[in-house]
């Protein structure tokens, strides 16, 4: 019996240190931190991950929370009509855990031996981890700030939020390391150190002007670092605007190109391919069930250089097709008109659409988008779309250069020459002057007053970037939600049937509150976290 006994201690002993020798060894047929974090080729494999975060699915729906744009159904949260969500909300555990992600690997990459190969790796989980902070501090303003991956029982996840400024600054830090490791160029569509320099111009031309326009100051460094990030990359001589001499063609064409790997345009586009990768954005674009608005339409210049309020050239809006004579020729290429085909068949048979025509499922204000959209037929099948996407574009660096610039008092005629004017010429517009020479009545009430000069670098860029997903960014941060309470945001074009404006929403007026600067905190994260704060006017 005794020698039982021992037998099975014995067996129990061996199975109890096999058991444990175990659970010490990682699968070999899965990545681990044990077989995975030991060449850089496999830490830029793992940054694969974070590029799927560049598309931007039918990107013009950005725009509906804006003044460009007028959708079937009213934007909730530009009417007010928000709640603070229980979870979610942008600060859910999904939310962050991309920058989790990006942390889990840094800290890993700080463990292996030092390579080129590894530098420029680590720089693309830096680009990315900015990218995503970014994002967090437009929507929240402060938040805070990880620089570790969290585990469920670490301490930090019951941290307060950290100051924007110092987010902001940690932010530049992770970009300046991307911006020197990052190569020039990329044959295979990967990060570059342009790509960087673009992000950190974005994140300090926001951050700058929000500052200044909301009274946070200390906002010239980083406008100067805007402005010297796009000189950066303008010097370079890699970059140029897409043109092939037609005005009335070059600047709708750039946006609906099958290929811009190699366009002069793309500093990071987002490349489709047939049968590989497709998207379904002409089709969409085609029954957007959202249009520009009649203030939009109105910002357009006339081909004089001056505004519809000046120009002798304007003949008015009493015909729909009158509005797109003597316009600055990227009106006629942003929203349709029937001098344009809106359908060609396969068979060649081309369609053209009489206007105004003001239908729900297509646009109901009659300002069809068509920036993004391709007639073709072939282009408008259900998910067959490979019509390639910017990320970061040059012409929008162009306009950013000459708006730090002015912010910062230092907009000379040779910025605004190698900027501003660069995109006015590629559609045969006049020259905008330091000295504008005219006072437009129409000039948008900002709340907080700018020179004429800014007002028409801030005319420009919303016509030179609109449906990019810019728009809201520029009014929040210039503190200019108020000009979502002009009636002519809900304007659609005149209505023969009537003889007035077609109104999207009757019955119902805009007014704007300033808490929609910043996004509620979900209350349920400060019930679980008492040391996080709402944002004011969500409490």
């Amino acid at each position: 019996m005794k020698t039982k006994y021992l037998l099975i201690a014995a067996v129990t002993l061996f199975t109890v240190a096999c058991s444990k020798d175990m659970l010490e060894k990682y699968p070999q047929d899965k990545i681990n931190d044990m077989n995975f974090w030991n060449a850089a080729s496999e830490v830029t494999m793992y940054a694969n991950q974070f590029y799927s975060s560049f598309t931007k699915e039918y990107i013009w729906q950005y725009d509906n929370y804006t003044d460009n744009n007028a959708p079937n159904n009213r934007n909730a949260y530009i009417w007010g009509e928000s709640v603070v969500p229980v979870t979610g909300g942008g600060w859910g555990k999904t939310d962050w855990e991309r920058i989790r992600g990006c942390n889990y690997a840094l800290q890993r990459v700080a463990r292996m031996a030092r390579t080129s190969e590894l530098d420029v790796a680590e720089a693309e989980l830096r680009f990315f981890k900015s990218y995503y902070y970014l994002e967090k501090v437009k929507r929240f303003g402060d938040v805070p700030w990880f620089d570790k991956d969290l585990q469920t029982n670490s301490e930090e996840l019951y941290k307060g939020r950290d100051a924007r400024k110092v987010v902001v600054a940690n932010i530049l830090s992770d970009l300046d390391y991307a911006v020197q490791h990052l190569p020039p160029t990329s044959p295979t569509d990967r990060l570059t150190k342009y790509a960087a320099l673009a992000l950190k111009a974005e994140t300090c031309l926001f951050e700058g002007t929000f500052r200044k326009y909301h009274g946070l100051g200390d906002f010239e460094e980083l406008l100067r670092q805007a402005a010297n990030s796009c000189e950066e990359i303008m010097k370079t001589g890699i970059f140029s605007l897409y043109t092939t001499g037609k005005p009335n063609e070059d600047y709708f064409n750039l946006f609906v190109q099958y290929e811009l790997k190699g366009n002069p345009e793309g500093i990071l586009v987002d490349r489709y391919i047939t049968n590989k990768r497709m998207n379904n954005d002409v089709r969409k674009i085609g029954e957007a069930q959202t249009g520009f608005t009649k203030d939009f339409v109105e910002s357009y210049l006339c081909k004089d250089g001056l505004p519809i309020s000046l120009s002798k050239l304007y003949k008015g809006d009493a015909r729909f097709e009158d509005e797109f004579v003597d316009r600055d020729p990227r009106m006629a290429q942003t929203v349709y008109n029937s001098d344009r085909p809106y359908r060609i068949y396969d068979d060649g048979s081309v369609m053209y659409k009489p206007m105004p025509q003001f239908d729900l499922l297509f646009c109901p204000t009659s300002y069809n988008i068509i920036k993004g959209y391709s007639p073709y037929e072939k282009d408008r099948q259900e998910n067959q779309g490979v019509i390639d996407h910017f990320v970061y574009r040059y012409g929008v660096i162009l306009v950013s250069y000459a708006e730090a610039k002015a912010e910062l008092g230092e907009c000379t005629q040779d910025v605004l020459d190698k900027s501003i004017n660069l995109l006015r010429s590629r559609v045969g517009m006049p020259p905008l002057m330091v000295a504008v020479g005219f006072v437009d009545p129409n000039w948008p009430k900002w709340e907080v007053a700018v020179s004429p000069l800014i007002n028409e670098i801030r005319r420009e860029r919303r016509v030179e970037c609109c449906e990019e997903a810019i728009r809201f960014d520029d009014l929040v941060r210039w503190k200019a939600g108020k000009l979502l309470e002009n009636p002519k945001t809900q304007y659609g074009a005149l209505d023969p049937a009537t003889a007035s404006y077609r109104v999207i929403y009757p019955g119902f007026e805009r007014k704007w509150n300033d808490k929609l600067y910043l996004y509620p905190i979900p209350s349920q994260e400060i019930s679980l976290n008492p040391a996080l704060k709402q944002n004011h006017g969500w409490e």
